[in-house]
């Protein structure tokens, strides 16, 4: 009867715990950064998957796919992953065509000149000599 009375006794001097959160020991486990990186390197590892990965280490995939998300976006490490792109290579300038100058102010034709890139610039008609020079200058 004694047990009963001190039962009863805890029971009514306890508060209720309804909402309200108690320390102790958690189910969750906390990953820290080391081990995150290490688990996804052990799935990219040749013959490892990433679902073979997590069965291993008792995680979702799902959680695994999420870390790789953080990773590949720098939220992981704060570093994010650059890859440089292959240099472009520079045009060669344009060979200067030496103009000879003529008795005449205009010349009548056809002048067409091709670079190096592949563009054509055609003239056709009377062409002032002095602005072909202009034109063949800009070119360069």
């Amino acid at each position: 009867m004694a047990r009963r009375v001190i039962v009863e006794t805890m029971l009514r001097s306890t508060p209720e715990v309804s909402g309200e959160v108690l320390p102790g020991v958690s189910k969750r486990r906390d990953w820290g950064t080391q081990e995150k990186l290490r688990i996804l390197a052990q799935a990219s590892a040749p013959g490892s998957s990433p679902a073979l990965t997590c069965r291993m280490h008792g995680i979702s995939s799902g959680q695994f796919y999420t870390w790789r998300k953080q990773f590949r976006t720098g939220a992981l490490t704060g570093f994010v992953p650059v890859s440089l792109a292959p240099d472009t290579p520079a045009l060669p300038a344009p060979m200067s065509v030496p103009v000879e100058p003529q008795s005449a102010a205009h010349t009548a034709g056809n002048v067409e000149v091709e670079l190096p890139n592949g563009i054509k610039l055609r003239l056709t008609g009377d062409i002032d000599a002095g602005a072909l020079r202009q034109i063949l200058a800009a070119l360069r």
